[in-house]
């Protein structure tokens, strides 16, 4: 884009020393030179209020009559954020160089016909737009080279001399190119997808405010990009899709439970072959879900396929009942840890944005059946729910506490609300909930619990007691896992 900036880019401080305003005559100037990317000759004072930014706004001789028709004409013209206002030469009145002063609009006067003025001002806009044109067509031609979406994204960046260029959707980034983003950047985002249809991403460039940049050519360039961007991205999903056909189908046929892992993956070696599973290798199965099964929108698939590219790129994702699943080789437990971590990094906030969480199954020494793998990442998926969305969880870190996520919150809570009703209506309810929850969860040591809380034995102690005065039952063993869930779910309804 720098190798024709100059040509496609006007504004008034050029105009003015070797373009179609050389003949005016500067009434007042604004301190920095705006943007000309269109005229307009006025005859009535309502026409200026359809004016688009950037416009020089020339006066008929007619409008220019009168001073206060010149003022009016100024204010309308700085609510449009007008480039300049061009006025006849023996109209302008005094008083509309103040105003023009205090709006901060740039007045001119012209010396000759206003019209004639206009019509060679909208040539020279004409000859910039066709530079334009030619520059357009040559970025369409380079980005149509490109077959992959990173590549595209990074033409589109170079044209824009680097700037910062992304593919979102719904706030999410997806994938970008060149410098990143800074608060003080001018940003402009255009749709990428028909307007009825369910994949509306938007393409946006985030261009520094140094004036550098013609924005509407900016802008066209996305928009003539578009398409590209589009082919790019579906071809790409079009590839995973059919990658991921083995992985969806493994999690279908997954089905009776009672089966053995070496009765699955005998039953189905070819295909397990197709999937390039090997025997005795190690695998970590990363189940993605939201928060409820019709959260399997399509867009969702493509968005989460672009999403895991970033994690990795040759563990394909397939969407199945239920989720998303993908089969990730780990060859030992630190890759297995790694993997967990940059998923987190590098997915954790968009899952958050979209409503989901992941799941991940273990990784252990004896390389677990395939089956076995694929059912673990599941249940870390639905464990994972319970703790909200962007949570992004591996079985051997829950371990036997994913059994709570499968109990019903509300049903339990009922239940303390009608066995407890003395408890429930009590003004200490808070803290006395806190103590039994940390008296349990040491093994019913008051010295260990009440350290865990920064309490003093005895204090602690009196609020167990408390607890037992108002009905909570800390003395009867077959009791306790059930006042333990209570207490752990009300103490969560806390944090809430």
């Amino acid at each position: 884009m720098r190798r024709s900036k100059n040509e496609t880019r006007l504004d008034l401080a050029g105009l003015l020393a070797h373009g179609s305003l050389r003949g005016t005559t500067p009434l007042y100037l604004t301190p920095s030179s705006g943007l000309v990317e269109s005229v307009v000759l006025v005859s009535q004072l309502e026409e200026i209020r359809q004016v688009r930014p950037n416009t020089v706004v020339v006066l008929s001789p007619e409008m220019g009559s009168g001073g206060w028709l010149v003022s009016a004409a100024l204010r309308h013209a700085w609510e449009r954020r007008a480039s300049a206002v061009v006025v006849a030469g023996t109209t302008y009145a005094s008083g509309a160089v103040g105003l023009a002063e205090r709006l901060g609009t740039t007045l001119l006067a012209a010396d000759g016909d206003p019209a004639a003025l206009a019509l060679a001002l909208s040539a020279e806009i004409g000859a910039a737009l066709s530079v334009v044109d030619a520059e357009l067509a040559r970025v369409v031609r380079a980005v149509t080279k490109d077959t992959t979406l990173g590549d595209v994204l990074k033409t589109i960046s170079r044209e824009l001399d680097g700037v910062g260029v992304l593919l979102g959707y719904d706030g999410v980034v997806l994938a970008s190119a060149g410098i990143p983003p800074r608060e003080t950047d001018e940003v402009i985002t255009v749709e990428v997808g028909e307007a009825n249809s369910a994949l509306r991403f938007t393409l946006t460039a985030s261009v520094p405010t140094s004036g550098v940049h013609n924005l509407r050519l900016v802008r066209s360039i996305l928009e003539v990009a578009t398409p590209a961007v589009k082919a790019a991205w579906l071809l790409e999903d079009l590839h995973s899709s059919a990658r991921a056909i083995p992985t969806a189908a493994i999690a279908e046929l997954d089905q009776d439970l009672d089966a053995s892992g070496a009765e699955f993956e005998e039953k189905h070696r070819h295909l397990l072959n197709q999937l390039g599973w090997r025997e005795g290798e190690h695998y970590v199965a990363v189940w993605f879900r939201g928060g409820r099964v019709q959260d399997n929108r399509p867009e969702l698939t493509a968005v989460l396929r672009l999403l895991w590219r970033k994690v990795t790129a040759r563990s394909p994702l397939a969407e199945v009942q239920g989720g998303w699943l993908t089969l990730v080789p780990a060859g030992d437990q630190d890759a297995s840890t790694q993997l967990e971590t940059r998923i987190r990094t590098r997915l954790g906030p968009a899952l958050a944005e979209l409503g989901l969480v992941a799941g991940l199954s273990r990784w252990q020494e004896d390389g677990p059946a395939l089956a076995l793998i694929v059912r673990e990442g599941r249940l870390a998926a639905e464990s994972s729910r319970s703790m909200g969305p962007g949570t992004v969880l591996g079985l051997a870190r829950l371990g036997v506490a994913a059994a709570t996520s499968f109990v019903d919150m509300d049903a339990v809570a009922l239940v303390a609300e009608l066995t407890l009703p003395r408890l429930m209506a009590s003004p200490d309810r808070d803290v006395i909930i806190t103590a039994v929850a940390a008296f349990l969860d040491h093994r019913s040591s008051v010295s260990l619990a009440a350290k865990s809380l920064n309490l003093h034995r005895n204090t602690l102690q009196a609020r167990l007691n408390r607890a037992r005065e108002l009905g909570v039952r800390l003395d009867i063993p077959s009791e306790l896992l059930s006042v333990h869930l209570i207490a752990k779910v009300l103490q969560r309804s806390l944090q809430d």
